[in-house]
C-alpha cells in the first residue's frame, strides 16, 4: 500500500534527529550561529505555500522533535476560504511555536517580466500582511514556481529582503548568491532511502 505523506514526513525528521542534523533558519545562516552545536549539521527546513497539510502534519512532527521549519505563504490564500490552505489563525499558531514565516508571494503567480507596481503589489502586501498577524517583518521570499528576473530581486532588495530561494537543486548556500538559493526537493513519494542521499 502507499504510505500516507505524514508518514514519510515522520521517518524523515526521526532520520535527521538521530543522525544530528539541526534545523536552522536563514537568518541564523545569515547572523553565522551555525556552529554553536558540536556535533550538529545545519539544514533548513522549508515548506511551501502554506498547504494545510503542513500545519496538520508537518507542525506537530517539528515540535515533537524541537525543530524549526521556515513556511513560506502565499497571503491571498491565508485570507481565503480555501480548507487545502492554512487560515491566518493557524499561521499565528505555528508563528507563536516558534516557526519562521516567510512570503511566497500574494497570489502565487510568474513574477518575470511583471511592471513595477504589479511587483510591488505582489511583494511588499504580503510582508505586511504577515507582519500584522505575527508581529515579525518577513525577511526572506521564495519565487513562485522558482522563477524570478533581475527585477524581481531588485524590488525584494528595495524592500530590505535579505535572501530569496529558488526551487533549482543544491545544497550549499552562499552569502554572495543569497537572492538565488537553491534547495532539495523532497517528494511525497520519496523513500527513506533517497531522502538519506539527498541530505548527505
Amino acid at each position: 500500500p502507499r504510505i500516507p505523506e505524514w508518514a514519510r514526513r515522520w521517518w524523515n525528521l526521526d532520520r535527521l534527529y538521530r543522525e544530528n542534523y539541526r534545523p536552522i533558519t536563514f537568518a541564523e545562516y545569515l547572523d553565522n550561529r551555525i556552529t554553536t552545536e558540536a556535533g550538529k549539521t545545519p539544514v533548513i527546513l522549508t515548506f511551501d505555500d502554506g498547504h494545510r497539510d503542513a500545519y496538520e502534519h508537518a507542525f506537530p512532527l517539528l515540535r515533537k522533535y524541537g525543530m524549526v521549519g521556515t513556511f513560506f505563504v502565499v497571503t491571498d490564500f491565508a485570507s481565503s476560504a480555501n480548507p487545502d490552505y492554512m487560515h491566518w489563525d493557524q499561521i499565528q499558531e505555528i508563528s507563536r511555536a516558534g516557526m519562521n514565516i516567510e512570503s511566497h508571494s500574494r497570489t502565487h503567480i510568474d513574477l518575470r517580466n511583471r511592471d513595477l507596481p504589479k511587483l510591488i503589489w505582489e511583494t511588499l502586501g504580503p510582508l505586511e500582511a504577515i507582519e500584522a498577524y505575527t508581529g515579525k517583518r518577513p525577511r526572506f521570499f521564495c519565487y513562485p514556481f522558482g522563477r524570478y528576473d533581475d527585477d524581481v530581486i531588485r524590488v525584494l532588495k528595495s524592500e530590505y529582503m535579505l535572501g530569496a530561494v529558488t526551487t533549482a537543486y543544491g545544497k550549499t548556500h552562499r552569502l554572495s548568491g543569497a537572492f538565488t538559493w537553491d534547495r532539495v526537493r523532497i517528494h511525497g513519494d520519496t523513500t527513506l532511502a533517497q531522502f538519506a542521499l539527498l541530505v548527505q
